[in-house]
């Protein structure tokens, strides 16, 4: 069965190095963006933690949105200057939910409750361990 690509949202190197052999040790290839902004304008699966561009729960929100009513004004609503909408005809057609999932070093349950408040599908708590990310992975593929 062919994975999916999964679009890593971190700014810090060694969280990137880290999760980038884990992952390839579960069969998966990841593209690596550093913010939130950058990961609206993908068509991959997404690995959300908070940056300093966009919030990271507000990423989520504004894909989901995308993907509920077909555009992106409510990006530009937020006021995202730097917003660019894709020009990727896979993520314009693609009517399947996007999974979404909070990598925080904040493993608190109220942490938890916020990220699936706001679009999050699944939690993965820092530092993330092999199992827990292959446990959360299997949820989706």
């Amino acid at each position: 069965m062919l994975k999916p690509k999964i679009l890593l949202v971190e700014d810090n190197k060694i969280n990137v190095m880290v999760t980038r052999s884990m992952m390839k040790q579960l069969g998966h290839t990841i593209d690596v963006v550093n913010n939130g902004v950058e990961a609206c304008t993908c068509s991959s699966v997404l690995y959300l933690s908070r940056s300093d561009v966009m919030d990271g729960l507000q990423a989520p929100r504004l894909i989901h949105s995308f993907e509920e009513i077909g555009n992106w004004d409510v990006a530009v609503k937020a006021g995202i200057e730097q917003f660019v909408p894709p020009n990727d005809e896979k993520f314009n057609s693609s009517k399947k939910r996007m999974p979404i999932i909070a990598m925080t070093a904040n493993a608190l349950a109220e942490c938890a409750d916020e990220c699936f408040a706001n679009g999050m599908d699944s939690f993965v708590s820092k530092p993330v361990t092999f199992q827990k990310l292959k446990e959360c992975l299997d949820q989706f593929f």
